[in-house]
């Protein structure tokens, strides 16, 4: 029985886990604090660590980062991109280093410290000096490709300068790769989210989802205008040349490149000088510009590196120290309610304004009444509240030694504060919410999200305009914007016949938007972008999506039992059925909106294969045969492993091919090509 309890268990511990990555990577909208999150893996690691016949290999201790983005193509890494173990006190700092030293049997080892960036790790291949490929971390093993995005980025260079060979000593490499971390600095993070509130759009949360979100947009110019900044702190050749030595001798050839490196770098011997060195970096936090979230400690010598190796997940010669987030001591004046647009009710404190982290707080989240039960956090009470990455920061503890009595308990909603309907929680769930589809605060929600960028990108409309329209009863739901006419636009108090023109115009072009982003539009439980480009290019109508079954969502990419669980609910609910009759009747739908779905694996010729194109083809272009090969059921990706099936050569090769011979993956001329997509096997070039 004891076993099956731990099977339980760690299904339970896995699943959590899922959706925390599914929030952090996928959707850009975290729940937990990094703390609770290890918290969670550690506490999974031990069940695993008690019962080993119930590890696996794609348990969340054994895997970095989250799924594959369907909307991008996806590339292996040149090198596993493993993340740091995370450490929280300075006791397992010391015992780091002892680790280290007794592993390595030296006295002495030299240590780095350098800023641990709250933002979104990022590879870049440059072959002979051109940038080839990006990369997102996705899963350690391969990244999503985000080469256009990455380029857009003004501090990274398409091509390096001319002297980049002599930073490698003895024969030069022909292509390299630089790692680092995608931010936004503070000052743009507040200037962008000053755009989105003009503009009626919902303000990020912090700078880290709105990296996440801004290099995952399908807009190129998206990126540009938002200005996202990086800091590289990796180095190496793509072949067998001579790397640093070191990685202070890494970060001086960045900077030698004339790249961004680290603000912030420095050197120590033993425990003592870590932790002098991380305090010193906790004094200069606030001036920095950016978000951390703590320091990065590592053994200086590749050499060392080497000999300590790493784990599936992480490098035994680094480690991640977090600070704690900034904290003030306040008062909790009173409770007010926030209704969204899925109905749900949050609890919002607001506080005597207290000045925190470069910054003057006057509310903080409570997030549910669990918590607030949990706390036990009374209207009146002195609270502790911390200010990491949120917009919003959050309640963490009272002091009850600070209580007169005077303190009162805020019990759960009777009902909704807007409508006044009565508040309803759902048995799976802790949330409290208002079930009434029409009620204003839930209206209002959902047509900011129907009208966003990602969503139907409507012109014309911000929150003001919202406000007007619930007002007079004009729309009460996304749907009834479709149906708004010129001249009930035009006569509106500030509206005119141009305004009125440009919003019917920009109406009109929403049934015409692409079919994720309809998805997306809908604004479905646990969906963002990512999942709604999944469920595109799952589901052909809208039909064929409200009649998808659990078994079915749980089996695509990214989208877990507890995000399909909440899809399914809603799509069967009442709200959520007259929802899409509404837009059916608005005439939002097409008949088919998207070619049929890709054919089962293994179906297709080409299915599993890998190709790689280097060189230039005369036939057909590179875009062509890209598109070919992929009809097929291949893969095509941007650089040469021992996993491809063969490489593509056309006149005028790069290093592709020099990989490919060294890797001794075939090689197809383009007559080969034509035989291969005509139905052949392909020859063998040479």
């Amino acid at each position: 029985m004891e076993r099956e309890d731990a099977h339980a268990e760690i299904a339970r511990l896995r699943a959590e886990i899922a959706r925390h990555n599914h929030l952090y990577y996928a959707a850009a909208a975290p729940e937990l604090e990094d703390e609770a999150y290890d918290a969670l893996v550690r506490e999974l690691q031990a069940w695993e660590t008690r019962f080993p016949g119930l590890a696996a290999p794609d348990s969340p201790t054994a895997v970095v980062g989250g799924a594959p983005d369907a909307r991008f193509p996806s590339a292996p890494h040149s090198r596993p991109m493993i993340s740091l173990q995370n450490s929280y006190d300075a006791a397992e700092v010391s015992a780091f280093d002892a680790r280290v030293r007794r592993e390595l049997g030296v006295p002495v080892v030299v240590y780095t410290v350098e800023p641990k960036i709250d933002g979104v790790a990022v590879a870049l291949r440059y072959a002979e000096g051109e940038l080839a490929q990006g990369l997102t971390r996705g899963d350690g093993r391969q990244g999503d490709v985000i080469t256009d995005n990455l380029g857009a980025l003004t501090e990274i260079p398409t091509r390096l300068p001319d002297d980049w060979r002599d930073l490698f000593p003895g024969r030069a490499p022909r292509a390299v790769e630089l790692r680092g971390e995608a931010f936004l600095r503070l000052d743009r993070f507040q200037a962008l989210n000053g755009e989105r509130e003009a503009a009626g759009l919902a303000p990020f949360a912090n700078p880290r989802n709105a990296t996440a979100g801004t290099l995952k947009t399908l807009d190129v110019e998206v990126v540009r205008r938002r200005r996202l900044s990086v800091r590289f702190y990796q180095l190496f050749p793509l072949d067998d040349a001579v790397e640093p030595a070191t990685h202070s001798a890494e970060l001086a050839a960045i900077r030698r490149l004339g790249l961004p490196a680290q603000d912030f770098l420095e050197t120590a011997t033993d425990a003592a000088g870590l932790i002098a060195s991380l305090d010193r970096l906790a004094a200069r936090r606030a001036s920095l510009g950016y978000q951390i979230d703590g320091a990065v400690i590592k053994v200086d010598e590749r050499r060392w590196q080497a000999a300590l190796g790493e784990t599936a997940k992480t490098p035994r010669w680094g480690l991640a120290y977090k600070y704690a987030a900034e904290t003030a001591r306040t008062r909790l004046e009173r409770i007010v309610l926030q209704v969204g647009r899925t109905g749900v009710i949050t609890p919002v404190a607001v506080l005597t304004p207290v000045p925190l982290a470069g910054t003057t707080v006057a509310r903080a989240t409570l997030h549910n009444w669990e918590e607030i039960a949990r706390k036990d956090v009374r209207i009146g009470d002195t609270v502790i509240v911390a200010r990491g990455g949120d917009v919003i920061p959050k309640v963490v503890s009272v002091v009850p030694e600070a209580r007169t009595g005077a303190e009162q308990p805020f019990p759960p909603p009777v009902a909704c504060p807007v409508c006044a309907t009565p508040a309803v929680r759902r048995p799976d769930e802790v949330a409290w919410r208002c079930p009434n589809p029409f009620c204003p605060a839930v209206a209002a929600g959902r047509l900011r999200h129907f009208v966003g960028r990602d969503a139907c990108d409507i012109t014309g409309l911000g929150e003001r305009g919202i406000e007007l329209f619930l007002e007079l009863d004009l729309v009460r739901g996304p749907a009834d914007l479709l149906r708004l006419r010129r001249d009930q636009l035009a006569g509106l108090p500030g509206w005119g016949e141009k305004s009125a023109d440009k919003l019917i115009a920009s109406l009109g072009r929403a049934r015409e938007r692409p079919w994720a982003a309809k998805i997306f539009a809908l604004g479905l439980p646990g969906v963002g972008t990512a999942t709604a480009a999944t469920l595109a290019g799952r589901f052909a109508t809208i039909d064929a999506l409200r009649a998808a079954t659990a078994p079915e969502l749980c089996a695509l990419p990214d989208i877990g039992e507890v995000v399909a669980g909440e899809i399914g609910n809603f799509l069967a609910s009442p709200e959520g059925a007259a929802l899409l009759d509404d837009f059916a009747a608005a005439g939002f739908w097409k008949a088919r909106e998207h070619v049929p779905p890709p054919p089962e694996p293994g179906s297709t010729p080409l299915d599993g294969q890998t190709y790689v194109l280097t060189g230039t083809l005369v036939a057909l272009t590179r875009a062509e045969a890209k598109r070919s090969l992929e009809t097929l059921g291949a893969k095509v990706t941007g650089s040469v492993s021992r996993r491809t099936t063969a490489v593509v050569a056309g006149a005028d090769p790069g290093g592709k091919l020099d990989d490919a011979v060294r890797l001794g993956v075939p090689v197809l001329d383009e007559a080969g090509l034509r035989r291969l997509l005509a139905g052949g096997e392909g020859d063998h070039a040479g």
